[in-house]
């Protein structure tokens, strides 16, 4: 009885809502520290570090751009403008946070244009992805109700 309740509460809806964003959270994590130590590892040398505090404004602004492809990227409402908007919002963010906290600002400039210019890509091969998977379970979905639709019409006649 109180496992029904759960599965439908508000509370469930948004943690599997906020865990969704936590796996674009964690993918682009991943994309921002190999970035910033492969920059600084061909630009310093091995001596380069990422430090708490600069990873950790890293996961806020993964954590945002996570909770915005949530927000604008529902399965129910995927089209290109909303794809557009969260590619912008995210090279924004990611723009923001590297210039305002300064994390390329010991490497040369192009590091940060190539970082910025990644991040769009990624995010975009993210939405091509996104749009296969929801391509891949329609088509899942339509072949079971043609199978239920056929034990049906078999059961009646």
């Amino acid at each position: 009885m109180h496992t029904e309740k759960l599965k439908n509460s508000g509370f469930a809806r948004l943690f599997v809502w906020t865990a969704k964003a936590k796996y674009t959270m964690g993918l682009f994590f991943v994309v921002f520290v190999l970035f910033y130590l492969f920059f600084g590892l061909i630009t310093e040398g091995e001596t380069v570090a990422l430090d708490f505090f600069t990873a950790l404004q890293m996961v806020f602004a993964c954590f945002f751009i996570g909770i915005l492809q949530q927000a604008l990227l529902p399965a129910s409402k995927l089209n290109r403008a909303r794809c557009v908007l969260w590619v912008l919002f995210g090279v924004v963010i990611t723009l923001g946070f590297s210039v305002v906290f300064g994390w390329f600002a010991q490497f040369p400039r192009w590091c940060l244009v190539v970082f910025v210019l990644f991040v769009a890509v990624a995010m975009m091969f993210m939405i091509i992805l996104y749009y296969l998977e929801l391509q891949r379970e329609t088509k899942r979905l339509n072949q079971g109700l043609e199978q239920y639709q056929k034990r049906n019409t078999k059961a009646e006649g």
